[in-house]
């Protein structure tokens, strides 16, 4: 009997054993669930933190796209128009100065002029669309040559060109990049500078582009970079290259640029 009352007590303390055992892993699966909710609500938060500074970040993007869009609009307007507009004002000035004493010069000049005024317009369409696609340069020569011919009528303005015709197989952004830079040196330095010759010369050299541009303009101690100038630059850095201005007062500009070529040419 009294063995048995043992067995009833060892029972009856496992069983409260068991049931305290019981408690605490109840307890403690209450405070893991809450601290899984308590993790979660955090995780929670720290996700609603960066959906919101995604979100931030997704305006941010895209109010600096449009920003760099519209620095490439005006870039491209500058570029392209003010060149043209610079060479027609040339030519009606001209035109104006040779009208009583060379009639027949100053009519060419004046066509001339309305044809630039005509390619203006269509560059002021292209300008607007320009931006869906830069124009290709098939021939760099041809290119160049074009714009050299804006100001051959005008006979106090010179222009030297020395290229290897071995440019003509580089890369488009390549050649596009070599003429623009040389469109923005030459109505700068006629505009800016007053000069009237330009010698303009480009080649490769230990698989580099080099492009050297030298007026005999004013010139000046300290040059201020204008749109067209910081224009240059960046495109020619856009290609891993890099670009030196020097000036001196009444020594004219020049412009030397290195761009490397990784392809064959």
């Amino acid at each position: 009997m009294e063995k048995l009352n043992i067995y009833e007590r060892l029972i009856k303390t496992g069983i409260s054993f068991f049931v305290f055992l019981s408690i605490i892993y109840m307890l403690y699966i209450s405070h893991s669930i809450h601290i899984e909710k308590e993790e979660t609500k955090k995780l929670n938060e720290k996700l609603k933190l960066s959906n919101i500074k995604l979100h931030e970040y997704s305006q941010k993007i895209e109010e600096l796209s449009i920003a760099r869009e519209r620095e490439r609009v005006a870039q491209e307007i500058h570029d392209s128009l003010g060149h043209s507009l610079m060479a027609l004002i040339m030519h009606l000035e001209f035109a104006e100065k040779t009208f009583t004493s060379n009639p027949e010069k100053a009519q060419k000049v004046i066509m001339k002029a309305r044809n630039i005024a005509k390619s203006s317009t269509s560059k002021l369409r292209e300008a607007v669309t320009v931006l869906k696609e830069e124009r290709n340069i098939e021939s760099l020569r041809n290119s160049i040559d074009e714009l050299i011919d804006k100001f051959s009528t005008l006979g106090d303005i010179k222009i030297d060109l020395i290229m290897k015709e071995d440019l003509e197989s580089l890369n488009p952004s390549f050649k596009l990049c070599i003429y623009k830079t040389i469109r923005e040196s030459l109505t700068n330095g006629i505009k800016h500078g007053k000069a009237t010759l330009f010698k303009l010369k480009l080649f490769i050299e230990k698989n580099n582009l080099i492009l050297i541009i030298k007026d005999n303009g004013v010139g000046c101690d300290k040059i201020t970079m204008s749109n067209g100038l910081k224009g240059i630059e960046n495109r020619i850095k856009n290609l891993g290259g890099y670009v030196d201005f020097n000036s001196y007062k009444n020594e004219g500009f020049l412009i030397k640029a290195k761009i490397p070529i990784y392809q064959k040419i």
